[in-house]
């Protein structure tokens, strides 16, 4: 289950630039924490490890949008926003974001060697997470990922990507957060590292915000479900200006997830090129889905035949991205089994928004969206690169 994420050196120091640095100790902040006390009440850690593309410019949008939210409303109102940002493979910086004075401040709290600190591996995602921590305490914590997603996929894997299709259209399609499996292995992350390296922390976040590609689906939910009480993730590919932090910073301060989901669906449906679709997942409800899914395949073991009719929420060929519950009403013809699948549904994903179609940079097209969950799965998928992948995840081995 893989995540890819990226920066460059050379623009690491515009970004830095715009507000006086020192290097600190934690107790050095301009922040005041809520309520006069001596604790935020929630810190939202920003996190964007290296993967050597060329994504940055984009982060370097996504934080100074959030900074633009911080300073419309006057400040965090009691909360604290840190940055774990890579400059390059080997060096990555934790710093700071304060308020004062009608502006957003900068301050590098920590620099980390890739070698000290591998996090990519569940040590040295707890360590960065841990040192946010202690930086910034607080009563709750959360965590947005900037970078790269391929779903539940396991690292390394060798999935036919657009990149072909690029060289020879060259201009014709337009960027996403999603460029393919990066070529080297030494940056990409499990989701099951990320998940531990969460618990290992001894804090379970609020929410996980993947801003990524394909990361809404049910097989990385049930790996984070003890990391997280939610995730809020796009099931396809994202736009590559990302999430829109400057409308729903405030929002994942304050932990208004349906405000989030609605600032994010009317951004997009805006966009130049209308296509996003975002949903919450409430991690405490996995579990009752896996029984119930597990009813549904225990009723149904030959599975569907064929994919001919399934909404698909990918550019792959084949299609290795399916909206989950097209695919459970395809499997089950029990309807009252099917009721009880839709009603932990619906209390798996209390929020959901999408845009008539979405849009992928392998095809170059946009595609409608006749039906949307909220999550898709891979259980029907035929594609060579990962069909004996599937059968190895935690997901796959606890409904069939």
């Amino acid at each position: 289950m893989k995540l890819l994420s990226s920066l460059t050196r050379k623009l690491f120091v515009a970004l830095i630039a715009v507000s006086p640095i020192a290097m600190s100790s934690c107790d050095d902040s301009d922040d005041t924490p809520g309520g006069g006390t001596d604790r935020y009440k929630q810190t939202v850690i920003m996190y964007m490890p290296w993967s050597g593309s060329g994504i940055y410019s984009y982060f370097k949008r996504n934080i100074e949008a959030f900074e633009t939210a911080i300073t419309d409303n006057r400040g965090l109102d009691g909360n604290s926003l840190v940055v774990f940002i890579s400059e390059n493979g080997s060096s990555s910086h934790l710093i700071k974001i304060s308020y004062d004075d009608g502006q957003c401040l900068r301050d590098t709290l920590k620099s980390y060697d890739f070698a000290t600190y591998d996090y990519t591996a569940p040590d040295g995602i707890a360590q960065v997470l841990g040192d946010a921590m202690a930086c910034s305490p607080s009563d709750t914590y959360a965590l947005a990922i900037g970078c790269h997603g391929m779903g539940w996929i396991p690292a390394g894997t060798n999935v036919e990507t657009r990149a072909a299709r690029d060289a020879a259209a060259a201009g014709q399609v337009h960027q996403t957060r999603y460029f393919g499996h990066s070529s080297d292995v030494t940056y990409q992350t499990d989701i099951t590292s990320l998940a531990e390296g969460i618990s290992r922390t001894g804090v379970k976040m609020k929410y996980v915000l993947f801003d990524d590609c394909y990361m809404s689906n049910i097989e990385t939910a049930y790996d984070m479900r003890g990391a997280a009480d939610y995730l809020i993730a796009s099931t396809c590919e994202i736009m590559i200006e990302g999430m829109p932090y400057a409308e729903i910073g405030i929002d994942l301060l304050e932990n208004d997830l349906q405000g989030a989901v609605q600032g994010f669906y009317d951004f997009y449906s805006a966009f130049s090129v209308p296509c996003g679709t975002i949903a919450v997942t409430d991690c405490s409800q996995v579990e009752a889905m896996a029984q119930v899914m597990r009813d549904i395949n225990t009723a149904y073991p030959d599975g569907i035949d064929g994919t001919d009719g399934l909404q698909d929420l990918d550019g792959y060929t084949p299609t290795i991205f399916f909206d989950y519950g097209d695919y459970a009403a395809h499997l089950c013809r029990d309807e009252s089994l099917l009721a009880a699948f839709n009603e932990q549904l619906d209390r798996l994903v209390p929020y959901k928004a999408c845009t008539p179609t979405y849009y992928s940079s392998i095809t170059g097209r946009q595609t409608a969206i006749d039906t949307f969950s909220g999550l898709t799965i891979s259980d029907p998928t035929e594609n060579p690169a990962v069909t004996a992948a599937k059968a190895t995840t935690a997901w796959y081995k606890a409904t069939h």
